[in-house]
């Protein structure tokens, strides 16, 4: 053991280690930004000084800080300035959210929302464009599903995209119409479109939004992130972080991931991916090639229950495996959005191609999503070392909507956390916010019950153990981003990002409920505490 001082020493905790050689623990040493000893508290004797500061937990539970492995922090940050719509009841209470900001923002400026489900309407059904005109007669309107793969927008926020009855659909998008009437529900590269009009938040109040989004992640006892998009929407994007590292905003780590346009500025000017530090590194490159499955537009092999359609594809299979070929070829890592089997089947295809011209054995090249991935697959990702990321916390919030799109039997196999697990592969696990809220304890629960807040069963055969579930939002996560010798255990040498909840997260298979409810008391960041409840 180092003879150099701890600046604190956890004792009497129930430590869970995440390390699998060494689990469990009940004493813990930290020296700057580094855990310095995992054992007992007797041990540590050498390391104590003077100013050593003695944490004594009285059995509270100490588990890694946890990784929350896909999500969309700069859409989170900018997703404050907007109107919150999650769990909207009706029609009526969307309009009403609406109106509120329509009436406190001046004339002919944008109102903005996000976050609805219109599987939870009263109603059943979305507004339509005559409502959303009614509704909100003095500003262009847009408004992203809680997908973020559709919107709804007005008339007003349409003639300012250029749609009419008669624009093309954009290649990988949709305008939808009914008997060639704008119904104003737009689909993946149209809502994209369309959002390019939006003017975007100065980067100072971007900035400031990702402060407080740090302090969301944190209160929710997550240390590690990634960035699953950049430059999607926002060309001072660079600019935007840069002001956020100047400031301090960040309190999580982050591992982002580029979209096109980034990618196509950072190729271009020769920069070498990855790049970065412990706090924020620039990790490899992003793919969209489907839509999502509570929209109805994942690319599926058989047509949705709601509308019969089949999904929508970005790219074709030969541009796909372009797209792919140029990223492996140069040694990145990549993450592949998959949620349709055709799109992971695509997906698989590619990778496997690029291996072929190329072998690299450790790329760790990422299937986003992996939703419905049939058996068949299972085996394929399996056989071709692909990682696969799970989103569980869908079938907790969208599961009805889901099983109304898809039907039970697909649901069923939707997310095969369990298969994938049983092939001996590493899996991890993410909130996709601001798709689900940062929230970990649903997402966990889904992981262990699959089942959704209304407690229908998304079916119980890819059920995992709470323990599992853990060691998806941790280890498995570090792992997916080649941290493994820097994070996701507690270890001698690893970061000191820690966290302490009052209940033990890896022992409630036989009360899962519990974790919905249990809180989150302590978060550490490299040794410093940046939340305490």
């Amino acid at each position: 053991m180092s003879l150099i001082k701890a600046d604190f020493v956890i004792k009497n905790a129930n430590i869970r280690t995440m390390d699998r050689k060494n689990p469990t623990a009940s004493a813990l040493a930290v020296h700057g930004d580094r855990i310095i000893g995992v054992g007992k508290f007797e041990d540590f004797s050498p390391v104590i000084g003077p100013d050593t500061e003695i944490l004594d937990l009285a059995g509270k539970t100490v588990l890694p800080g946890l990784n929350d492995n896909h999500s969309h922090p700069m859409i989170c940050a900018g997703s404050l300035t907007k109107v919150d719509l999650t769990g909207t009841r009706s029609i009526g209470e969307f309009f009403e959210r609406l109106r509120a900001r329509a009436a406190e923002t001046d004339e002919g400026e944008w109102v903005e929302g996000y976050g609805y489900d219109e599987g939870l309407f009263a109603e059943g059904r979305e507004p339509n464009l005559e409502e959303m005109d009614a509704a909100i007669p003095g500003h262009p309107l847009i408004v992203s599903r809680a997908c973020l793969h559709v919107a709804l927008a007005n008339s007003r926020a349409m003639a300012a995209g250029g749609y009419g009855p008669d624009t093309p659909d954009p290649a990988g998008g949709e305008i939808v119409r009914v008997d060639g009437k704008l119904t104003g529900r737009l689909c993946e590269k149209a809502f994209a479109n369309l959002q390019e009009k939006v003017p975007a938040p100065s980067v100072e109040r971007l900035a400031k939004s990702m402060k407080r989004m740090s302090e969301m992640f944190n209160a929710c006892g997550v240390t590690s992130t990634t960035e699953m998009g950049m430059l999607s929407e926002f060309d001072d994007e660079f600019v935007f972080w840069d002001n956020v590292l100047k400031n301090g905003y960040l309190s999580v780590r982050i591992a982002a991931y580029y979209l096109d346009n980034a990618y196509r500025k950072l190729g271009g000017a020769g920069i070498p991916i990855p790049f970065g530090n412990d706090l924020l590194r620039f990790q490899g490159r992003k793919i969209i090639l489907d839509g999502g499955g509570g929209s109805g537009t994942a690319r599926m092999s058989q047509p949705n229950l709601h509308d019969g359609k089949y999904g929508i594809l970005y790219h074709t299979q030969e541009a796909l495996d372009e797209i792919v070929w140029e990223a492996h070829s140069r040694g990145l890592q990549i993450a592949s959005h998959g949620i349709g089997d055709v799109a992971i089947t695509m997906i698989l295809d590619a990778y496997k191609k690029a291996q072929q011209r190329m072998p690299r054995p450790d790329a760790r090249h990422r299937l986003e999503h992996c939703s419905f991935c049939f058996p068949e697959l299972v085996d394929r990702v399996a056989a071709e070392g692909v990682l696969p990321l799970m989103h569980p916390g869908f079938l907790y919030y969208f599961g009805d909507t889901h099983i109304r799109n898809y039907g039970e039997e697909r649901v069923a196999q939707e997310f095969p956390f369990r298969s994938l697990l049983d092939k001996g592969l590493v899996v991890a696990n993410g909130s996709d916010s601001p798709v689900t809220i940062i929230d970990p304890r649903p997402i966990l629960y889904a992981s262990i019950t699959r089942k959704a807040f209304t407690g229908t069963s998304c079916g119980d055969k890819e059920r995992i153990s709470a323990e599992e579930a853990v060691y998806s939002y941790t280890a498995a996560g570090a792992y997916f981003t080649f941290d493994e010798n820097m994070k996701g255990t507690l270890a001698p040498g690893k970061l000191a990002d820690i966290i302490v909840t009052d209940i033990d997260p890896t022992a409630v298979d036989d009360e899962p409920e519990r974790l919905l409810e249990m809180k989150f008391e302590k978060t550490i960041l490299g040794g410093k505490t940046v939340y305490e409840g």
